[in-house]
């Protein structure tokens, strides 16, 4: 009884010294958890949700949604975990911008350039929550924006599952992630209800298109011949580079059949980020995965970020 109650009081501390690590990839139509165990996986899995429950990367219903995230995580022994999650490509937008490294110390909305107003991100600067990541080449910026009311929804989603929110990260940000030990230079993050192509610029984001999903095959190639065109005749290295797959937990397709099937559509031909194939993660031989490695593209790049537990 004595053990049990200083067991107790331990508890807090340990879990804040050594705590316990979620990566989450949102989607509209299922959710993927990840848990590492230094650079192997320990858990992986994807929870498919009811119609409704996310719009655009926006929670519905905020307490149902905890109530489930929390339920998951419970019976997947992951109570009280620390979570970082990816939010959909919808949810987020970016902006690739001159910025001066001596730009003035006041509000980031002030000192944006007139002509991104409404138009440039869909909604009102002072609706929006922004973030400023300087780049490697100076003088450049790329300037992150979120609706403040969806963060804000995100927050009282994971307070109501018990869970500590460390971050929310955009979909664009963790494929840049994923393509930086590449030599691609156009990028194609598969989603379950669409694609998104970008055309990549000293590695950052040059250009972006909508195309659609996986589950559209046809359709797909159809787009991405035109749109790979265009970004042959902005950059013609491009045509001596692979295209890079980023795959999702949801993208409801076998990653390696969507590889084969737009061999055809690109010069250089296709490669897919897959973390286990190029040994940055280890898969445990009693705890088989229940998705295919190559749709943990948009996890690698919310993972690596920071060092291996």
């Amino acid at each position: 009884m004595v053990l049990s109650g200083v067991q107790d009081r331990l508890a807090p501390w340990q879990a804040w010294l050594f705590p316990r690590r979620v990566y989450l990839e949102i989607q509209d139509q299922a959710l993927t958890g990840l848990a590492l165990e230094g650079e192997a996986i320990g858990w992986c899995e994807t929870l498919p949700l009811p119609e409704g429950t996310i719009t655009a990367g926006s929670p519905q219903q905020p307490e149902a949604l905890g109530d489930l995230i929390g339920d998951w995580l419970i019976e997947r022994g992951w109570a009280g975990a620390r979570v970082r999650a990816v939010l959909p490509w919808q949810a987020t937008a970016w902006r690739r911008l001159r910025w001066p490294v001596s730009a003035p110390a006041q509000p980031l909305a002030d000192a944006l350039p007139s002509d991104l107003g409404p138009q440039a991100f869909g909604a009102p600067l002072e609706q929006l929550d922004l973030c400023l990541e300087p780049g490697e080449v100076v003088d450049e910026a790329l300037l992150l924006a979120a609706r403040a009311d969806l963060l804000e929804a995100w927050i009282a989603v994971f307070a109501q599952a018990g869970l500590c929110l460390d971050g929310l990260e955009a979909a664009g940000v963790c494929c840049l992630r994923a393509a930086a030990a590449s030599s691609a230079r156009v990028l194609l993050c598969a989603e379950s209800e669409q694609c998104w192509l970008v055309l990549l610029g000293g590695g950052w984001p040059r250009w972006q298109w909508r195309l659609p999903g996986p589950s559209q095959s046809a359709d797909l190639i159809e787009a991405l011949g035109p749109a790979l065109a265009y970004c042959g005749r902005q950059d013609p290295a491009v045509m001596a580079a692979p295209l890079l797959l980023v795959g999702s937990g949801a993208c409801g397709a076998d990653p390696q059949a969507l590889v084969a099937a737009l061999q055809g559509a690109a010069a250089a031909g296709v490669e897919l980020v897959d973390p286990v194939g190029a040994g940055g993660w280890r898969v445990l031989p009693h705890r088989p995965l229940a998705l295919p490695c190559g749709a943990l593209g948009l996890l690698w790049g919310l993972a690596v970020a920071e060092p291996m537990p």
